[in-house]
Parts: C-alpha cells; structure tokens; sequence
C-alpha cells in the first residue's frame, strides 16, 4: 500500500466554460453577436437614415411651399405652375408614405429584435451563472475537499498498518527472580502474595543511602553480619536487611509497570487508528459519492444549457425570418404607393401646355413692352434734324447684330452703291479716282442716316462719282478696317507673292476665313465689284492697280508712318495685295463654304495675334505701327514649300530683316492715269480746307479719293510719277 509521501492524483483541469468547446456559451454568444451587429445594426442604421430622409422631405416640401406662396401670390397659375404645385404636394405624401413604413420598421422589426436580444442575453447570462457556479463547485471539490479525505483515509490506513507492525515487534513480559537481586528470603517472612513477578533487570544499580528512597537501578548493598551474641541484634539487622530489599523490590516494580504501560499503550494506539481508519473511510466514501452527485448536476445544466440554445436558434431563426418577411412587404408597399404617387404626378405633368402658357404670356408682352421699353433717343442734326439711323461709324458687326442681319448678308448702303455704280458708272472714266463733290457726298450721307429704308439715289442728281465716294466714305470710316491687314504684312506679303501664287493663296484664303460674316461677305461683294470695274478698264482707264492704290488704305486701313520714315521712303514700298485680291478673286473666294455651313476655322498662323474685332470703337486709324516680326514660311492649309534657292530675297533667308528700301525694292511703275487726273493728286489737304473749297466753290472740283476725311496722312503706297503735294 502507498505511503502518505506518495503522490497523489490531482483532480480535473479549472473549469472555464467560455474556453472549452462543449460548452454552448461561445454558440450563444456567437448568435447574439450576430443578432446584435448583422441584422439590429442594419435595421438600426436603416431606422436613422428613414428618420433623416422623411424629415429632409418635409424640410424641403416647407421650404418650396413658403417660396412658391410667396411666389404665385397674386399672379395667375399657369399650367405649368398647377403641375408643379402637385408635384411638390407629392413630396408631403411620400414623406407620409416613408414615415408609415418607418413606424413598420420600427414595430415589427427592431422591436422584436430588440425583444429577442434582451431576452436571450438573461438566459446566457443564467446559463453562464449556473456552469460557472456547478463548474466551480464541481472543480473545487475535485481538485480540493476529496483529494484532501481521500490522503486522510488513506494516511489513517496506514497508521494502522504501523501500529500493527509495531505490536508484533515487541518482546513478552520479563519474571522477577529475588535471587537474582541478591535478597535471601529469611525463613522467617512468609512471601507477599499477588506481588508481581519483577522482570530480570542485569543492569548494573548505584548504590542509595538507607536514608534514601532506594533507585531500582542503583547496586544493591552488600549484607552486613548481625553482631553475634545478640539475637535481638540479628532480629534488627535483618529487618534492616529486609527493608533494603523491599525498598528495592519497589523500585523495581516501577520500571515493570513502565513496561507494562507501554504495551498497554500500543494496543490503546492500534484500536484507535482502526476507529480513525474507519471514520475516514467513510468521509472519503460520502465524497467521492458527492463529486458524482456534483457531475450528474453540471451535466444536467449542460444538457439544460445545449436546450436553451436550441429553442434560441429556433426563436433567432423565426424571428429573423418574420422581421425580413415584414420588412420586404413593406419595402413593396412603400414602393407601390411611391409608384401611385408617381403615376398620378405624371397624369399631371401631362397636362402641361406650352402652348397655352405661351399664349398667356404673348398676350401680356406687347403692353408690357410697351409700357416698359423707353423711346428711341434719335441722333439731332443741326441742319437735317432727327435722324433715325446711325450708319457711319458704326461697326459692320455692331450694325448687322443690331438688325439681326444673316451671316452672309451685307449693309444696305454698300449693296445699293455697288448696283447704282454697275448700272450706270463701271464705264465712267476715272471711277472710283474722280472724287464727287463733297456736298453732295454729305448730303447722301444725311438722307440715309435720316431713314435708311427709304432712302435711294436720284439718277438726276446724285452722279457716279458722288455714288463712288460715298461708298468709299463709309467704309474708310469704319471703325474696324474690312479687312485688317497690317502695312509691314503687305509689304511682307509683296515679298513673297511669287510663292503666294504657286500656293493659290493659302495665306489669304486663311485670313479671310478667320473674318467675321459680315465682313467676309462684304469683301467679297466689293472685291467682285472692283474685278467688274476693272474688266472694262478699257473705257473707264480703271485697271487693278489703279484701284488698289485707291482702296488700299479703305479696304486694309490707314497705318502711321512707321517711325523715322518719310513721304519718300513711303512710295518707294511695294503693296500689291489689293491688286492680287482683285486679279483672283474668283481663286481666293471660289473655295469658301456658305457661311452657315462653315467649318471651324483654323488656329492662327504661329506667331500671329489672332484679329479682335472689339464693338464701340470710334475711328479706324491706328495709333503706332506694331514693330516688324520675323516672316516665318506660309504653314496654314498647304504643305510646306520646297527649300528658296540661295539667292532668294525672303525676309527669313535674311539673318536682321529690314525695312525694304529704294535699292531692293524697285518701285512700281506709273500707272496710266489720264493727263487730266495728274494735277488733282494732292493728298496732304486737311478735311477742314476741303470742306471750306467745296463751300466756295461753284465748280465740280475731284479729289484724291484716298485721303482721309480726318486730319492726317495717307499712308498708301503711290505711283513715283504722281506729283508730291511738294510740288
């Protein structure tokens, strides 16, 4: 049998039921989990946004019926406006539809999630109590109480076991002899009965005075001879004798009633251990009996724990299931009285005529223009009085934008000049270079600004010529030039006209196309106009490079003298664009597209400032000549041009270009003007001298029709052989 140093088996491992995996706490606890963040927090979060939706829906239908209140007050509803107001009162009844699927929402299915949850985390929380408190309980006495009686049984048992070993280990009882102690017995004493026989003791014993209680382990004293001759002497000397014997007899009676307390202490000992033994045994009997009492009792609370989980997933699942089934019927509820809502507005929205909210409107605009529209302020001449249409001056684009003119359309005043003159001046000689007589040019410049729709030309007294110079007044008086193109580039371009023509003109072409309509379209009508009058050059002595010096400055308009330049240096410059523009008109327009259907134009060429057309402006001269740009090759619609030969003049084959000079460019030759025309070239007159001469005089005096009506030079290249206003 093991002893009580053996070791003892230790009990089962601490319980903790939230770590094992039998136990129906992690299950619950993940069902709940589940409950509590997948499906109530879903349904929370759906709550919250519903709450915030239905009440910006009934913000917003506030606000929109407070402005459309304030709004309609007091105005006749059109039907668009009907339609509208029902629209906005859908916003009302859908916030109400919203808010009854809301109180579902929050009734049927939160709640009762809610419920559930609550529900089951009281029974967990029990659960979890009882296997903690019979799982401790169990674990306590298992590890603790019976391993305790059981080491008490079975030390108890031993103990047994020692006192029994320890009997049978003893020796008998020893007998007393008296002759061994050296007392004689006198044949005199009659022994003691019932004494005790004394054990044989061989150890030696000191020896004691007689006045001494005698030790049983001390010597015994030698017997001394009565004295002879006295019989009571030897009487007394032996009853001395007998007392030291007596007195040693008792000592050692002593040690054998220690010896017999001893064994009798020893069986005392052995009886008692069995007692304890037995005590033990059932101490330890009625524990192993209450551990199992305490395992059948964790084992139903399992069983009663695995029970509760089960009727949870069903209560979970069921639950689940019926909020899902009540919140998708309300979903399709919802969703049907949002498409009633929809149909009806839209039965609504059907009704909306524009027509007839057109026709409401129309009926009111007439008398609200007229009551809201100020009268015309009319330009007051002096001499005319009022007159109704402003013409010269004013931009040909302000001018179209103002009568709602068609792209492709062009002034009245130029289309009625230009048939006036091919009907009845394309054969007058000197058309165009004659100069009519500046009253009659005012005055044809007064009739049409007085009413423009009215106003025609008096064959009588209206001449051709008169007819020329006012067509050539009003567009030298334009505030932006017809077609804007700097001196410096025409002189470029006079440059490089043999590659112009090899490439048809590309570069024209371009910068026409980047025009304006209207002044695209006027061009074109008085380029054409120009190419009929110089097909019978014959008879009016009017060839193309006649008419380019004349309308140069009109078509292009007037630079300033560039700076350090003179008269001279001026005339001896070469400017045959205009006269190019006129030979081949038919090349340079014929590829135009109809303005309607024009594509969009192209970027500029690089390093060229695309043309700004601004509205308002008041005069056509320009303030300083912009400083002279490096030509760079033609790269707008054709390929590039095959490489200039060494000794091509081009201003880029040049390393600093220059102004061109007398000795490389050659002045063009004089043109055929009549004999008659050379005296009346005189260009440098102010307007203010002319207009004094037209007064005084009687006579039919021409002019150059180049000069400007402001004070200033022309700046138009002429002919060497014209006379200088110097000479």
């Amino acid at each position: 049998m093991s002893t009580t140093s053996e070791s003892i088996p230790s009990g089962r491992p601490s319980f903790n039921e939230a770590s094992q995996p039998a136990s129906p706490l992690p299950m619950f606890e993940h069902h709940l989990r589940v409950l509590n963040d997948s499906y109530l927090s879903f349904f929370l979060e759906r709550k919250r946004i519903e709450e915030v939706y239905v009440e910006s829906l009934l913000k917003l239908h506030r606000k929109s019926k407070a402005i459309d209140t304030f709004l309609d007050d007091r105005i006749e509803l059109n039907t668009a406006r009907r339609a509208w107001s029902e629209v906005r009162d859908n916003l009302e009844r859908e916030a109400q539809t919203r808010q009854a699927f809301l109180s579902t929402l929050t009734i049927d299915v939160v709640n009762s999630l809610i419920s559930l949850k609550e529900t089951q985390e009281r029974t967990r929380k029990r659960i979890k109590d009882d296997l903690k408190e019979s799982g401790n309980a169990y674990s306590d006495y298992s590890e603790s109480t019976l391993p305790r009686l059981k080491r008490s049984y079975l030390r108890r048992c031993q103990e047994v076991e020692d006192c029994k070993a320890a009997a049978a280990a003893a020796p008998p009882p020893m007998s007393v002899n008296p002759a061994d102690q050296g007392i004689v017995p006198s044949p005199n004493i009659r022994p003691v009965p019932n004494l005790p026989s004394r054990p044989n003791v061989t150890s030696p014993h000191p020896l004691r005075p007689l006045d001494r209680r005698p030790s049983g382990s001390g010597p015994t004293s030698r017997p001394r001879s009565p004295p002879s001759g006295s019989t009571f002497s030897e009487f007394a000397h032996q009853g001395k004798h007998l007392k030291n014997q007596l007195m040693t007899f008792l000592d050692k009676s002593g040690t054998v009633k220690e010896t017999l307390g001893r064994s009798e202490n020893t069986a005392l000992r052995g009886v008692r251990a069995k007692r304890e033994a037995d005590e033990a045994d059932r101490e330890y009997r009625k524990g192993v009996h209450w551990l199992e009492t305490l395992r059948l009792h964790r084992a139903k609370i399992l069983e009663g724990a695995y029970k509760s989980l089960e009727l949870f997933v069903h209560d979970y699942s069921t639950a689940v299931k019926d909020a899902l089934i009540k919140y998708s019927d309300n979903m399709t509820a919802t969703s049907a009285t949002q498409t009633q809502l929809a149909s009806h507005a839209r039965s609504i929205v059907d009704r909306v005529s524009p027509e007839v909210d057109v026709n409401a409107v129309t009926q009111i605009i007439p008398r609200a223009l007229a009551t809201a529209t100020p009268q015309p302020t009319l330009y007051y001449n002096y001499y005319v009085g009022e007159c109704r249409d402003l013409i010269f001056g004013v931009s040909l684009v302000d001018y179209a934008t103002a009568r709602n003119l068609p792209e492709h359309e062009i002034p009245r005043i130029v289309r009625i000049c230009i048939q006036e003159i091919d009907q009845r001046g394309l054969e007058s000689e000197g058309i165009y270079r004659v100069s009519g007589r500046h009253a009659v040019v005012h005055e044809l410049r007064q009739k049409i600004e007085r009413n423009e729709s009215a106003f025609k030309f008096n064959p009588t007294t209206d001449d051709v010529y008169a007819v020329a110079s006012f067509l050539k007044m009003y567009l030298r008086e334009l505030p932006e030039p017809l077609f804007k193109f700097a001196l410096q580039d025409r002189i470029d371009y006079t440059e490089d006209r043999a590659d112009h023509q090899t490439n048809s003109f590309t570069l024209l072409r371009s910068k026409i196309r980047r025009l304006p309509g209207v002044h695209r379209a006027t061009l074109r009508v008085v380029v054409e106009h120009l190419a009929r009058v110089v097909a019978l050059s014959e008879k009016n002595k009017m060839d193309a490079r006649n008419l380019a010096i004349v309308f140069s400055a009109v078509i292009f308009g007037e630079d300033e003298i560039p700076k350090g330049g003179d008269l001279l240096s001026v005339q001896s410059w070469r400017d045959t664009l205009m006269e190019d523009l006129i030979e081949n008109v038919g090349m340079i327009f014929e590829e135009l597209p109809p303005p309607s259907a024009s594509p969009p134009l192209p970027d500029a060429p690089v390093g060229e400032q695309p043309s700004v057309y601004p509205y308002g402006s008041t005069h056509t001269r320009v303030a300083s000549l912009p400083p002279l740009l490096p030509s760079r090759p033609n790269e707008d619609f054709t390929p590039k041009l095959p490489p200039r030969p060494n000794y091509s003049i081009h201003p880029s084959s040049r390393a600093n270009p220059v102004s061109p000079s007398r000795s490389t460019i050659e002045p063009p030759p004089t043109p055929s003007w009549p004999p008659s025309l050379h005296e009346e070239n005189i260009t440098d007159i102010p307007t203010e001298v002319i207009q004094v001469f037209d007064d005084t005089s009687s006579s039919d005096s021409p002019r150059d029709s180049s000069q400007s009506p402001r004070s200033g030079r022309s700046v138009h290249p002429k002919s060497p052989s014209e006379p200088s206003p110097s000479s």
